[in-house]
């Protein structure tokens, strides 16, 4: 049986060690059989959005890789090595639990492109306002940008896990969902129309001290 792991954020480069040692082979410009949106906060991230599935009236379906797993990985072993990536605790004995998933949950979907089983992450929107239908793409995009800036801080900055980084290596790899435009504006409106989002990120790096 073929089993995938499906990316469509940050997982497309940095899926971590026990996942990049057991692919095989990468398949690329897979579009998600789901919508997703800048719908979260991440705590690791300072509160940086960042994508998950979400109902398609406010997400959309976007790009992503499906890392195909080697014949010798099961399926319960596939989620457990993607749940220890999501948990930040790669090479560790931590499994998923099917039975009581908790916050991070992992979907599959059967004879997706010829792959057997793809497996995927899903993490319970919590930016209320985006799941909020009644207010606008322009207010969102606010929101986010807010969000995004005040999400760096020294340890997000060394480290690259800040939203505007998180934002600009999502346009990078070609995802883009219905407020990736609004919001990549919003953040270069903020700084003084900078020329593109890591000039935007070096000049708030730059108010706050980091830089």
């Amino acid at each position: 049986m073929s089993i995938g792991i499906l990316a469509y954020g940050s997982l497309i480069t940095d899926p971590g060690k026990e996942i990049g040692d057991m692919t095989q082979q990468i398949i690329r410009d897979v579009v998600t059989p789901f919508c997703v949106e800048y719908a979260r906060k991440s705590r690791t991230r300072n509160g940086a959005p960042t994508l998950t599935p979400v109902s398609c009236e406010l997400g959309g379906k976007v790009k992503g890789v499906i890392f195909m797993m080697k014949e010798t990985v099961d399926e319960q072993t596939a989620m457990d090595m993607l749940y220890r990536r999501e948990i930040h605790n790669v090479g560790t004995n931590k499994g998923y639990n099917t039975q009581s998933p908790g916050e991070i949950r992992i979907e599959c979907v059967k004879n997706f492109l010829g792959v057997d089983t793809v497996l995927y992450t899903v993490i319970k929107p919590n930016f209320e306002e985006i799941l909020n239908m009644s207010i606008s793409p322009q207010q969102k995009a606010a929101l986010l940008a807010e969000a995004a800036i005040n999400s760096l801080n020294q340890k997000t900055y060394s480290a690259g896990t800040d939203g505007i980084s998180y934002l600009n290596n999502n346009i990078q790899n070609g995802i883009t969902t219905p407020l990736t435009d609004p919001y990549r504006e919003e953040i270069l409106r903020r700084a003084n129309h900078a020329s593109d989002l890591m000039a935007a990120r070096t000049y708030f790096a730059s108010q706050k001290g980091l830089a």
